[in-house]
């Protein structure tokens, strides 16, 4: 990054400032960014005796913080006030420290402090900015008061283009895409060779889904720094998300193998195989790195995870189990639930499994899938008038579609609730009167009320299913065998003979071992007086 060298070299002879920082942290700055933060220690700790002693202390401290070592921080920017008294940025860094700690009050305190100490330095008001922006639960609050420094910051220095950066990164937390974009843009006026600003643009457009745009800025950063790897990582992502799984992989892997080979690169790829439903290469990396890191909180969750898919419940329940005793409850997130739920039914702890997939729907009440898995609970367990409470609840939320009346049709049926089934089911025919399968649905529920078959209400369905289906009977051989059977029937119940047999010699066609229609057609066929004689 580039600061106020008017002012740098006012102070020099006090102590190092924003300037002296940008010229002995750029490399340790760059390997932060590319996630290199063994590479960044090696750099800063070769700094330590020399003119820029306070920033490499500071930049030392700030790797371990982004590592959440947070004590290990803590000794590294108490080491660069003991080395330099008046250090604002080190200052900075102490505040940061009580921030991840939650300590707002103690942070700020460290800001104000050193706010006296170096109130002109642009780097110093940035890092403030940045602190604010990274606090552990921050609130808008929190984005608002990050902007304020960081405004500060472009002020004192307007060729700061890093506080351009994280001041776009703090409009985006607040949603507002306009000035985060305004923000990257004049970090990329200040410095057009900046991979990292492409990148922001690149996420950016991503959030607002404009993917062509991305994708172009992802490439930028990449042909500005071929060696750039979190544009990697996220053209990676982008290819995913475009359903393009294979250069979504490889892409990824370029990243992988750009990156530092940590159990943080190694949590990524295995999250990232895991999303492209590799579970095989998934439980790979995940073995690996737990043998290294056997409480790695990722690792452990994707172990479950992985052992579920892989159809191995009982393995899926044991991991499952030993990464809820090493994890905070309050950190759990909504898809824990959720798996958790559904390994619990898989191993017949129906109780439970409900118990956590409402804990699922209770953190992400969005996600379709998860009702429909707790009502498919509620359904195996006969609890059919709950299921039906689930799916009714999910409509109420997320609205409905085709899909969710079919589901709460069903469901209906099951709970042996015939005519709320059938009003159901007519939403479906209402909305797309040929599709056959709705129709067909609607036949089943107007039987069940209709169980003689004397009033024939199944009948007019029934109709319409083989009308709909006329020319693709092999497809829908299995309905239609249960559609003509009904009909035969009937019209045998009416008397209606030339009908019955029409019917019944089409499920014979359909299914010429039907010993149902060789018997209702022998009877249709019998004379009069062999009937009598019966």
């Amino acid at each position: 990054m580039t600061n106020n060298w008017k002012y740098a070299l006012l102070v020099a002879a006090m102590f190092p400032t924003a300037a002296a920082f940008a010229q002995s942290g750029d490399q340790g700055r760059k390997a932060v960014d590319l996630g290199r933060y063994q590479e960044a220690k090696s750099i800063y700790k070769s700094q330590l005796n020399n003119k820029n002693a306070d920033n490499a202390y500071f930049g030392l401290g700030d790797v371990y913080l982004r590592s959440e070592n947070v004590d290990s921080a803590a000794y590294y920017f108490n080491q660069g006030l003991a080395k330099n008294s008046k250090s604002a940025i080190n200052m900075v860094g102490l505040g940061k420290v009580e921030m991840a700690k939650g300590n707002r009050a103690g942070a700020e305190k460290h800001f104000a402090d050193a706010m006296k100490r170096g109130k002109k330095d642009s780097h110093v008001l940035a890092s403030i900015g940045e602190a604010y922006l990274m606090a552990p639960e921050a609130t808008e609050q929190d984005y608002n008061k990050a902007i304020e420094y960081l405004k500060q910051a472009v002020e004192r220095d307007k060729n700061n283009a890093e506080a351009y950066l994280l001041m776009g990164d703090a409009y985006l937390k607040l949603g507002n895409g306009g000035q985060a974009m305004t923000s990257y843009d004049n970090a990329i006026r200040i410095n057009d060779k900046s991979p990292k600003a492409h990148l922001r643009r690149g996420q950016l457009y991503t959030s607002s889904r404009n993917y062509n745009e991305a994708e172009e800025a992802y490439k930028k950063a990449i042909e500005l720094d071929p060696n750039y790897a979190p544009a990697y990582s996220d053209l990676g992502e982008l290819y995913y998300f475009a359903g393009q799984y294979d250069r979504a992989l490889s892409t990824f892997k370029q990243f992988v193998d750009m990156s530092e080979n940590t159990p943080a690169t190694r949590a990524k790829y295995a999250s990232f195989l895991f999303l492209t439903k590799d579970y095989e290469g998934t439980l790979r990396e995940v073995q690996e790195v737990l043998k290294t890191e056997p409480n790695n909180k990722t690792m452990n969750r994707l172990l479950a995870y992985s052992y579920l898919e892989l159809g191995k419940p009982e393995e899926a329940l044991k991991a499952m189990e030993n990464y809820l005793s090493k994890v905070d409850q309050n950190s759990l997130i909504a898809s824990d639930y959720e798996y958790y739920g559904r390994i619990l039914a898989r191993n017949n702890q129906p109780a439970k499994a409900v118990e956590n997939l409402e804990k699922a729907i209770a953190l992400e009440p969005t996600k379709p899938e998860l009702y429909y898995d707790l009502a498919n609970m509620y359904a195996r367990e006969k609890q059919f008038d709950k299921a039906v409470e689930v799916y009714n609840r999910k409509q109420e939320k997320l609205g409905a579609s085709n899909t969710d009346y079919f589901h709460l049709g069903n469901a209906y049926m099951m709970a042996e609730q015939f005519e709320k089934a059938d009003e159901t089911y007519k939403k479906i025919t209402d909305a797309n009167p040929t599709y056959a399968y709705a129709h067909l649905w609607r036949a089943r529920a107007q039987s069940n009320l209709d169980p003689e078959t004397e009033q024939g209400l199944a009948k007019p369905h029934y109709e319409e299913f083989i009308k709909l289906t006329n020319g693709e009977k092999e497809k829908y051989k299995k309905e239609l065998i249960e559609a003509n059977t009904y009909l035969g029937y009937y019209y045998y119940l009416k008397g209606e003979r030339d009908n019955a047999i029409k019917h019944w010699t089409e499920v014979k066609t359909l299914d010429p071992t039907n010993t149902q229609a060789e018997t209702a057609l022998a009877e249709i066929n019998k004379t009069p007086s062999q009937k009598k004689r019966r």
